[in-house]
């Protein structure tokens, strides 16, 4: 087309714009001449283009590439019949584009496709998409991680849809509140099976600017719940969020700045733990929770989160404060006497089942109602199952038509609300407390004793833990747990019982220490950490009620290392030539053991280091506090120490060492050779699924 000539199309659209009502539009494309004028045309959404033929006989052929006979592939699909043009212009007709894409056409008449008649109209817009991205940018709203939600998460047709839509977008701090509080990491929570409808929540139907709303407006949710507008001290909320930023446009829509997350009716709990915490029903059981330290395990998200690998989902059978209550008073308890009992950890654990339900061996699978909590037990499981708590005890279930009871070890309980469900398990509200079998406390011939273990912070013992040993049985694994300062055990004793304290650190503090005191209240020994004892130390060979005319004195043996590592290997400590005990330190600066000494008793101390030996020492002390024997040079491996007694004696030290003296090879539960006399015992500790066991061969 010449200059001249499409100056007067030009002049001609112009005009006709005034003349052709029936073709009405926001543009207006003119054919003639074997052109499309303009041969390309950006418009917006919902604009509409008029088609006027000025020039001989053409279409307007959106469907196909005439010349290729392929799609044109278009958004949505347009033809307009062939129309014979006039110089006065004739109205093809007008096209509504309401779908963004790129649009071709070309007239399919005669030559026409040949001569590249052609037009290509871009249908674009600053729409919610755009609007999105833009706001991602603006670092004072701090909306980065909504933002990459909503674009990435929630269906598109929200963000390019014609619409109009309304989007509630929380900014980063809310965000990361939610988070927090569902104990989620920043893209854990794209694992929520219905984190899109969440999200669609979001979303109201139709553009509602600030000044559009008003206290008790509801609003429609894409999600399909309603949206409820109030308004406080001059602040617009929706639902319980604060709008704090308002009035972002695009062609599509509107989006304000909340402060809050918004979650649909009936969502899940965050997690059991929370569910627990909210319900004003269930303080104690709370209490009890974090005073056993299982409240962290309880809001894991053991499901959404792929980097977590621990325990969960749960099954959590949670008693209401009132069963709590009469089962304190039951007992002769208070309720602060039942938190600080001894035996709260086996109470609480009977109401907790981990992971799969079984039930001879075969697992059940889960309701469909609950895929959020995968594995955990729903009420319309129980017909079929056997669980087994945490506490590693059986849990059976009767199913009536009416009523669902939970059968322990000692009673029965009945589930009052069933399938409370939250995002890593289950809770079910009972009547009563599951009861364990707590032992009855006696006293021995020696009197009942008692452990005191202390933290001078909040923190507890922080995982280390205290094996408490009568003659060579393991009692109890006690600890201070996590926002306590301090845990109370008693125990009774006979006379000549031989009293073992392992102190296993697992990350030990000089915060940390304990006492042991007698039938008489009688302080018998006390231990704290410091700072070249990074926790407390160990004590072996305690005689309860010792009978001072059979033994002349103890010695004490400390292992020490340098780096706080412990000892690769052991010490073992032969009296009168038979091994009496072989002493580990599997962590640590140093370890105390303290042994009777029989008149005529012979020591000798005998060192087995694999590796690191350099860094490792002992000293041996009379119990005065003098030192017998010092091995503890810097950069220097021990050596063996002999003939070590502090008792005379009238029998000769042959008579005493008159022993077998053929030597069998053993190994311990680590492979590795140990060499003893066949007359003798092997014995060590060791720490493993959470408790200190000691092992005699």
């Amino acid at each position: 087309m010449n200059k001249k000539h499409f100056i007067f199309t030009i002049l001609f659209i112009c005009s006709i714009k005034f003349s052709f009502a029936q073709c009405d539009a926001d543009h207006l494309v003119i054919l003639n001449n074997f052109e499309f004028v303009p041969s390309e045309l950006v418009i917006v959404p919902g604009e509409t283009v008029a088609f006027i033929n000025l020039e001989g006989t053409h279409n307007v052929n959106g469907l196909n590439n005439t010349l290729t006979g392929e799609s044109f592939n278009n958004p949505v699909d347009f033809f307009l019949n062939d129309t014979l043009g006039s110089s006065e212009g004739v109205c093809m007709g007008i096209i509504n584009f309401e779908t963004i894409g790129n649009y071709n056409f070309d007239s399919s008449v005669a030559y026409d496709a040949n001569s590249e008649m052609n037009l290509q109209i871009t249908v674009d817009a600053f729409d919610l998409v755009d609007l999105l991205e833009e706001l991602n940018q603006n670092t004072e709203l701090d909306v980065f991680q909504s933002a990459y939600a909503f674009q990435n998460i929630l269906p598109p047709f929200y963000l390019t849809d014609q619409g109009p839509w309304t989007i509630f977008v929380p900014n980063d701090e809310a965000v990361s509140d939610i988070l927090a509080y569902m104990s989620l990491g920043q893209f854990d929570a794209f694992a929520i099976p219905d984190f899109s409808e969440i999200l669609e929540y979001h979303v109201a139907q139709g553009s509602w600017l600030e000044e559009d709303l008003y206290n008790g407006l509801v609003l429609s949710s894409a999600q399909g719940q309603s949206l409820n507008i109030s308004e406080n001290n001059g602040a617009l909320f929706v639902e319980d969020a604060e709008i704090i930023s308002t009035n972002y446009t695009a062609y599509n829509g509107v989006i304000h700045v909340i402060d809050k997350c918004l979650a649909p009716q009936d969502s899940p709990g965050a997690n059991v733990m929370q569910v627990i915490t909210e319900s004003p029903d269930h303080s104690i059981f709370e209490n009890a929770l974090i005073a056993v330290s299982l409240n962290d395990e309880l809001s894991f998200q053991a499901i959404l989160d792929d980097s977590f690998d621990g325990p969960g989902p749960w099954t959590v059978f949670a008693p209401t404060d009132a069963a709590f209550e009469l089962f304190a008073s039951q007992k002769g308890w208070t309720i602060d006497e039942l938190l600080d009992s001894q035996f709260l950890y086996s109470i609480i654990a009977q109401h907790i089942i981990n992971g799969c339900v079984e039930d001879n061996n075969f697992d059940y699978e889960i309701d469909e109602s609950c895929d959020y909590s995968s594995n955990a037990l729903t009420s319309s499981d129980f017909e079929f199952t056997i669980g087994t708590n945490i506490d590693n005890e059986p849990l059976q279930f009767i199913v009536s038509d009416s009523s669902i009871s939970v059968v322990g070890l000692q009673n029965t309980v009945n589930i009052e609300v069933a399938d409370i469900l939250s995002y890593n398990g289950i809770v079910h509200v009972i009547d009563a407390v599951i009861e364990p079998k707590i032992p009855e406390i006696m006293a021995g011939s020696c009197g009942l004793w008692r452990l005191e273990l202390n933290s001078n912070t909040l923190e507890g013992w922080s995982g280390s833990q205290l094996g408490l040993f009568i003659n060579d049985v393991l009692i109890e694994n006690i600890t201070v747990l996590e926002g306590n300062q301090e845990a109370l055990y008693e125990f009774g004793i006979n006379f000549g019982d031989v009293l073992d304290l392992i102190y296993f650190n697992e990350t030990g503090s000089s915060s940390q220490s304990y006492k042991v005191f007698d039938g008489n209240n009688d302080l018998v020994l006390e231990t704290a950490g410091n700072f070249n004892n990074y926790g407390p130390s160990s004590f072996e060979g305690i005689i309860a009620c010792n009978n001072q005319n059979e033994t002349c004195g103890e010695i004490t043996i400390e292992l020490i290392n340098d780096y706080g590592e412990g000892w690769y290997g052991e010490m073992n400590v032969f009296r009168n030539g038979e091994l009496d005990r072989s002493i580990q330190m599997p962590t640590g600066y140093s370890q105390l053991t303290t042994l009777s000494s029989y008149y005529g008793d012979s020591f000798d101390f005998s060192i087995n280091l694999n590796f690191f030996s350099e860094e490792n020492g002992y000293l041996v002390y009379d119990d005065s506090g003098n030192i017998l024997v010092n091995e503890n040079t810097l950069n220097e491996a021990p050596n063996n120490s002999s003939g070590i007694s502090i008792c005379p004696s009238n029998v000769s030290l042959n008579e005493l060492q008159n022993i077998d003296s053929k030597l069998i090879k053993m190994f311990d539960v680590l492979g590795r050779e140990q060499t003893v006399h066949s007359s003798g015992n092997l014995l060590f500790y060791f720490f493993e699924n959470g408790k200190i066991f000691k092992v005699i061969r």
